[in-house]
């Protein structure tokens, strides 16, 4: 995962945005997360202005999802009940929002497919590997934070490229390589476990 490798980089920035919301439960900031993908995800499927409104919100339930840990850190109440929640939210956030592509009418409805089923089995295989191992495979090419950060800018840059190549916007085509990037990893990660083992 490229974005991973700055996880370190980002924690004091991280720690500065999570203290507001020291006074909230984490449990709390994680189904906040998961609301405003779900908005995110409307829009997405309104799609037009809505674009707009959709990226902001895609930004803010990212931003959410990246703080909850942290404060439940900062609290010390990180917990195993946590985590579970957290990566369970992950899985449904990303539905929606692909979701919202996927049934818009800029998307083919296969191209949705493609890239949830990638980035399905990208989280099976790095949950997988904790299950065997005890340790989760944040790894491979494509990780759940350079998805969010495609996530975020896609609804803008296809509501600044409405036109289409051979039929397929720009939507298509970053779905497809989600899809695709997102088999590759799940590969990557179940090729390193099944060594590990």
């Amino acid at each position: 995962m490229v974005l991973d490798r700055y996880r370190k980089n980002v924690d004091t920035i991280l720690e500065k945005i999570s203290r507001p919301f020291l006074g909230l439960n984490p449990n709390f900031i994680t189904y906040v997360s998961l609301i405003l993908a779900a908005l995110a995800g409307y829009f997405l499927y309104i799609g037009y202005i809505f674009l707009i409104f959709a990226s902001f919100l895609i930004f803010i339930s990212s931003l959410f999802d990246a703080i909850d840990g942290k404060v439940a850190r900062m609290l010390g109440r990180a917990s195993r009940k946590g985590d579970f929640l957290d990566h369970l939210i992950d899985r449904y956030s990303d539905t929606f929002i692909v979701l919202g592509f996927t049934f818009s009418s800029y998307v083919h409805w296969y191209m949705g497919v493609i890239a949830l089923t990638g980035i399905y089995f990208t989280s099976y295989a790095g949950t997988q590997a904790q299950a065997v191992l005890g340790k989760r495979d944040y790894g491979g090419m494509l990780g759940r934070a350079d998805r969010l950060v495609i996530f975020i800018f896609l609804p803008i840059l296809q509501f600044l490229i409405p036109w289409t190549l051979f039929n397929y916007s720009i939507s298509d085509i970053l779905l497809l390589i989600i899809g695709l990037l997102g088999h590759i990893t799940a590969l990557q990660r179940s090729f390193r476990a099944w060594r590990n083992l």
